[in-house]
């Protein structure tokens, strides 16, 4: 926190503040909550950006420490949802809407073509989004890129998307319409 502090005159003059981004940070909630806890006492805007794969009682308690929630949704159908990601997401879903009741969300989609880029799975999210109420603030599609490709083969890993490229500019701008089509606000790029 102390680090944090030091640019506490920068966040007050810019409206900023501080975003805990991971890897997942539910995977340090108690740290994570301590710390947020620590900036609003300090009045310091915090946010999250988060998975929301985390049980409900956890997430809950980041959420009373909080001012803005990203969150993730990688795809609406819980099928393919657990084939890419490994869980189902139902838990996500869940946590999505629990941050709704009570806090401004921007979610996020990572488009991936070929993954989860698709006319029905956008529609589908848009359409679970208008659903959400007041507190969503909009989608931001995030175009998949290539940045990590490197990280990979420094630590030993194979890159499973070598073969995906990002989707082109008229491909984002189709999603975009799906998306405001069904009245939700939403933006290429974070």
């Amino acid at each position: 926190f102390r680090e944090v502090d030091k640019d506490s005159p920068f966040y007050r003059r810019s409206n900023g503040g501080v975003t805990v981004g991971g890897g997942e940070p539910a995977m340090q909630h108690e740290f994570v909550t301590a710390f947020l806890k620590k900036c609003k006492e300090h009045y310091i805007h915090t946010a999250i950006e988060t998975c929301g794969y985390t049980k409900a009682e956890i997430f809950e308690k980041i959420l009373e420490n909080l001012d803005l929630v990203y969150i993730d949704v990688k795809h609406m159908d819980a099928r393919v949802h657990k084939e890419i990601t490994g869980v189902t997401n139902k838990l996500i879903l869940e946590n999505i809407k629990r941050a709704c009741a009570t806090h401004p969300v921007i979610l996020r989609i990572p488009t991936v073509p070929g993954i989860n880029d698709s006319d029905d799975n956008i529609l589908d999210t848009a359409t679970f989004a208008k659903k959400l109420g007041k507190n969503l603030q909009r989608i931001e599609l995030l175009p998949y890129h290539k940045f990590g490709t490197q990280t990979y083969s420094r630590i030993g890993r194979e890159y499973q998307l070598k073969d995906v490229d990002p989707p082109g500019e008229d491909h984002m701008k189709r999603l975009k319409d799906i998306i405001e089509a069904c009245g939700v606000k939403v933006q290429i790029g974070g």
